[in-house]
């Protein structure tokens, strides 16, 4: 991925030392690419970890496991990986992935997205 800017998700699974990672554009940024590119951080999340005594039981000396998720919406253009990711994230969040509409309606995705941001901002409580 070093001569495009593309978002991919990855979701760390502590309990069984997995990575999944999420790609929204198979067609233009290949699988190969992908998981090269996130290689990396199979090796040194788990160092880190190790490092910070973040974690209540002993770390794993190994590498995280991996896999590339499949049969996710696929955006249409180049320029729509970042409301995909933000919407698998969201999704993954409320373990209902296999549900994410497909194709995804990316403009009212970005327009739920803005009023949900909004609402949060005015109804927020005033923290001093």
């Amino acid at each position: 991925m070093k001569t495009r800017a593309h978002w991919i998700l990855g979701h760390f699974d502590i309990a069984n030392w997995h990575l999944d990672v999420y790609n929204s554009s198979y067609k233009t940024i290949r699988d190969v690419v992908v998981m090269d590119a996130t290689q990396p951080l199979l090796n040194i999340i788990p160092h880190l970890l190790r490092q910070s005594n973040v974690l209540k039981f002993e770390a794993p000396d190994s590498p995280l496991s991996s896999r590339l998720c499949k049969g996710t919406p696929q955006q249409t253009n180049g320029g729509d990986c970042g409301i995909f990711i933000t919407k698998y994230a969201e999704y993954i969040h409320q373990k209902k992935i296999s549900t994410m509409p497909n194709p995804l309606d990316t403009k009212l995705a970005r327009h739920n997205m803005a009023v949900q941001l909004y609402k949060y901002a005015t109804e927020k409580p005033d923290i001093q």
